[in-house]
């Protein structure tokens, strides 16, 4: 077992400052006014002073248009340890350029992980600041000097690589890939759209020449960027030297904030850490890190079976409208497929006058719509009655062009150019963000909801801008403070509120807005194959139980049922459109989707929360999803662990071998395979030596696999 050690050691005379996170170190030392990155060790050693770095700033930060990652003076460095066994050492600068006091926190949180946050504080008594951007992080690793002429062999080699999701556009989440940094060339992605999606501001580096692993990530839920650069110094003298350089940063046009006197304001929080073991070790120490320190759960933590509305019964789609029955037969539906939580999704609102709702137009009237002159009271009292809990959906932040919100308050949207954005409020503005925060309290008590979930379904790209004081604002970092503020107080009013993340699918997949909610919807794409590779890729920036995966009449045209199910299982499972009515149902599909309902709750679930998941295939190629695909959780004591394997398409071989990586090799399991039922027993070093052969002759199917060690 792994010890897990937090410390710091500070010299307040040289200025250094050493971080430990387990065999991770990151040191830092302040030398003419300039905060510098002097190493990372993944290795638990120490370096010497004489081998400190002494040109490589940690953070960036331009304010006016002035870059000021010089000119800094010590204040005070402090440390404090947490209630969970966080080490935090807060190191507070003071400008001798502009009057800023900057506090830096830097938390040692276990597993190799650290969490940077800051505070910049405007000290001025009269005059307010812009802020022109900032880089809460940047750093220097893997600085490699050892035989590297023979080991670079030529410029064809590069050093370093960059995992991340490639696609930044709807329905392509989680596409895990690797990219080559070449040799004195910049490498850099960002987001665009005024969310952190449909990509996620997370990556990996590797380290190809001496091995190891880095891995990143930022709270942010608007645009952002990272960049790398491998610095191949090479003079013709020795020592020749490849450093990696890397930066994460929010990305607003200027000024992304003004700063009035006194003001005080938080940057972006990061998370990072080292490790020199396997890439699947690197994410367990990630999910370590984000269970322990980040990630919010209620109650036990057992997510609930989601049975959502929409399906047969959506606006828009040609199907039924929402009507007190025909939500009273969902929940019928939920109740006989072993659903736990009726969630009931757009379209309930808006009284327009029109023959159904138009969901996007009507947002912001938050009352039920003409077709529930009831309101929603009788459907969660009948849904109540079967056992079910309920959830509503919201789209907040947004007033469609019909709602009497937009009529009466054109001035509360996003402005830029003279011109306003349609639908997207603008929660800059201290009234809107008022009202937004009053109707979300004010539904939840209204019908004492067990979930809520709130949608963003526009992009506002680079933002508005708001005048203050003869200055305009970019709106996006307001905008980012007020929903973070927003459900850090929901959350503490409603401690036992489920609070589902769901941004046009995986719109704000980032660990700031995940942090304040307990289940993120990462894509609104659930057909095969993509939807596997989704759940592969996500599940690596996210422990899976925070994923929502769905199945329904949307996703049901591709791949067979069981494998449909395996999917959803295999993260937090939402169902919808499993069948008009009970009436309508086909009774193998209700057979079917209660058994592997079942077996998410009594065997996935009962160590999902904290299982340790194994990547057997990190990075699933071709347009949909091309090859195999293989996930592996274990149970934290290494008793149970469940396993799906997927045929996707263009595959070659009608056979993939699965060689279990957590299993106790000394213990001997029960295995049980579906959906064809089989049971057997195997010891666990056979399971991983040699490991079962999977045998699936078409595309779109799967087997899963559950182990549970014998006595």
């Amino acid at each position: 077992m792994t010890v897990q050690s937090n410390v710091i050691f500070a010299d307040l005379e040289k200025k250094r400052f050493q971080y430990g996170s387990n065999l991770a170190i990151y040191t830092e030392t302040l030398v003419d006014g300039r905060l510098l990155v002097c190493g990372f060790q993944d290795n638990g050693i120490t370096i010497y002073e004489l081998s400190d770095l002494k040109d490589k700033s940690s953070f960036d930060l331009v304010v006016d248009g002035e870059s000021l990652y010089f000119g800094w003076e010590l204040e005070d460095f402090v440390t404090q340890e947490d209630e969970i066994g966080n080490v935090h050492g807060t190191l507070t600068l003071k400008n001798s350029i502009k009057p800023i006091l900057l506090k830096i926190t830097t938390s040692c949180c276990g597993f190799g992980f650290f969490k940077r946050s800051m505070v910049i504080k405007n000290l001025s008594d009269d005059e307010m600041i812009g802020l022109t951007s900032m880089t809460p992080l940047k750093s220097c690793i893997w600085n490699i000097t050892d035989n590297l002429a023979d080991n670079l062999r030529d410029y064809s080699i590069s050093p370093y690589s960059v995992g991340r999701f490639k696609d930044l556009y709807w329905s392509h989440e989680g596409n895990f890939d690797w990219q080559d940094i070449p040799l004195n060339t910049g490498v850099f992605f960002q987001s665009t759209f005024g969310m952190s999606g449909h990509s996620s501001p997370f990556f990996i580096l590797r380290n190809n020449l001496n091995g190891g692993y880095f891995v990143c990530q930022m709270g942010w839920s608007s645009n952002w960027k990272m960049a790398f650069f491998a610095d191949y110094f090479n003079d013709g003298r020795l020592p020749m030297k490849v450093n990696l350089n890397l930066e994460i940063m929010p990305v607003t046009p200027a000024p992304a904030r003004l700063i009035a006197p006194g003001e005080a304001i938080e940057t972006p929080v990061v998370h990072f850490g080292m490790s020199h073991t396997d890439l699947d070790t690197a994410i367990q120490s990630l999910h370590l890190h984000l269970r322990k320190s980040v990630l919010r759960q209620v109650g036990d933590g057992l997510q609930p079976v989601i049975y959502n509305q929409a399906g047969y019964m959506q606006p828009g789609f040609k199907q039924p409208q929402m009507s007190e029955e025909g939500l009273k037969r969902e929940a019928d539906i939920a109740e006989a497929i072993g659903a736990e939580l009726l969630m009931v999704d757009a379209g309930w609102y808006g009284k327009n006058g029109q023959e159904g709702t138009d969901w996007g137009n009507t947002t912001g009237d938050w009352f039920p719509a003409d077709g529930l002159p009831n309101d929603l009271f009788p459907v969660f009292e009948y849904a109540r009655s079967k056992g079910l809990k309920v959830g509503l959906w919201v789209e907040a932040e947004t007033a469609g062009s019909k709602s009497k919100l937009a009529e009466e308050h054109p001035d509360w949207f996003l402005h830029k150019y003279d011109s306003k954005f349609d639908r997207v409020l603008d929660l800059a503005k201290p009234q809107v963000k008022a009202f937004v925060e009053s109707e979300i309290v004010r539904l939840i008590e209204k019908y004492e909801l067990d979930m809520f979930r709130l949608d963003y379904n526009s992009s506002s790209n680079d933002g508005g801008f708001n005048e203050q004081d003869g200055r305009y604002e970019n709106t996006h970092w307001k905008q980012v403070e007020a929903i973070y503020e927003i459900f850090e107080r929901v959350g503490r009013r409603f401690p036992n509120l489920q609070l589902e993340n769901c941004a046009s699918g995986g719109g704000r997949t980032d660990v700031g807005m995940v942090s304040r909610f307990t289940t993120t919807w990462v894509s609104d794409w659930f057909k095969m194959p993509r939807t596997v590779r989704i759940l592969n890729g996500m599940s690596m920036a996210l422990p899976p139980e925070y994923i929502n995966r769905s199945t329904g009449i949307e996703s049901s045209y591709a791949g067979n049922l069981d494998t449909q199910l395996h999917v959803i299982i295999m993260a937090h499972p939402t169902l919808f459109g499993i069948t008009p009515s009970l009436e309508q149902a086909n009774p193998a599909i209700k057979a079917v989707t209660r058994k592997y309902i079942e077996i998410y709750k009594n065997f996935i679930r009962t160590f999902h929360r904290t299982a340790t998941v194994y990547h057997h295939t990190p990075v699933i190629p071709g347009a949909d999803g091309s090859g195999w695909a293989a996930l592996e959780y274990v149970s934290e004591d290494r008793k149970k662990a469940v396993a799906a394997v997927f045929r996707l398409m263009n595959v070659e071989e009608n056979v993939y071998t699965l060689k279990f990586r957590g299993l106790n090799k000394k213990a001997s399991y029960h295995v049980k395979v579906e959906p064809e039922g089989s049971e057997f027993m195997l010891h666990g070093y056979a399971l991983s030596r040699d490991g079962l052969e999977i045998k699936l002759d078409t595309a779109l199917t799967s087997q899963l696999i559950m182990l549970t060690e014998t006595e």
